[in-house]
Order: structure tokens, then C-alpha cells, then sequence
């Protein structure tokens, strides 16, 4: 028996066909996502959210978790965030416009206080837009 102060704990696996869509949302845990090429939209509350192996575009909003995204090939990207980190793993040869907006946060560890930088990588091919009040964006790029 749990009662209040012991919840059960609850975990869901869901499969679905590797070139679909999928939209994801959450209140309180985090969300996995792999191997879906497909166009992604993914919300939680708290919890953190990591897409790997993606090739459609991504879009991920969350209020109080971190987001990893490590995408098989990279489209259009959109990431807001309230207080939590992002760490985009860009594909070998990928080309990024990378946008960043921020009340308090740092991309690469600089800081970008109350305003916006950009930094292309590559040809610039696909946008990526990450906005947070309060977190980190780190891009690694090879």
C-alpha cells in the first residue's frame, strides 16, 4: 500500500514506427526519446527531456528540467526553457544558425544577460532556436 508520502512509481515505454511524428508531454517526469525521425514536439513541467537520434524537426518547451538533444541529422529546432540547461550535440558537418535569448543564462559559458546572441555553425542550414530565463545552452560541435 503507498499513501501520500510514497507514491508508486510509474514508468511508460511507448513504441511507435521509427519515421513517425510524435508529440510527448509531461507533469512530473522526464521524457526519452530515440531513434524517432520524425517531426517532435515534446512539454514537461519537471523533468528532464532528451531526444537522441532524430532527424525532424524539434520542438521542446520545460519549465524546470534539463534538455539533451543529440539529433541523427538536424533540422529546425525551437527549446524554451524557464530554469533549465540545454545541451545540443550538433552532427558531424552539420550547419547551424544558432539563436539564444536570455534574462540570465550563458551559451558556450559566456554570459548572455537580459538580451540575444548568434553563432552559425557550418553552412547555417537549419535554424535553432533556444530561449531561457535562467539556463545554460551548450553547443558541441565537431
Amino acid at each position: 500500500m503507498s499513501n501520500c508520502n510514497n507514491p508508486p512509481e510509474a514508468r511508460f515505454v511507448v513504441k511507435v514506427p521509427r519515421d513517425s511524428s510524435l508529440e510527448a508531454s509531461s507533469v512530473n517526469a522526464p521524457v526519452k526519446v530515440s531513434g524517432v525521425v520524425g517531426e517532435q514536439e515534446v512539454s514537461v513541467v519537471a523533468g528532464d527531456v532528451s531526444v537522441k537520434g532524430s532527424r525532424g524537426k524539434l520542438e521542446v518547451a520545460s519549465v524546470s528540467g534539463n534538455v539533451e538533444l543529440v539529433p541523427e541529422s538536424l533540422a529546425d529546432t525551437e527549446v524554451s526553457t524557464v530554469s533549465g540547461n540545454v545541451k545540443l550535440k550538433l552532427p558531424r558537418g552539420a550547419g547551424a544558425n544558432v539563436a539564444f535569448s536570455s534574462v540570465g543564462g550563458r551559451f558556450n559559458g559566456r554570459d548572455v544577460s537580459l538580451g540575444s546572441t548568434k553563432k552559425k555553425y557550418g553552412n547555417g542550414e537549419h535554424d535553432v532556436e533556444v530561449s531561457t530565463v535562467g539556463g545554460t545552452l551548450d553547443v558541441q560541435s565537431e
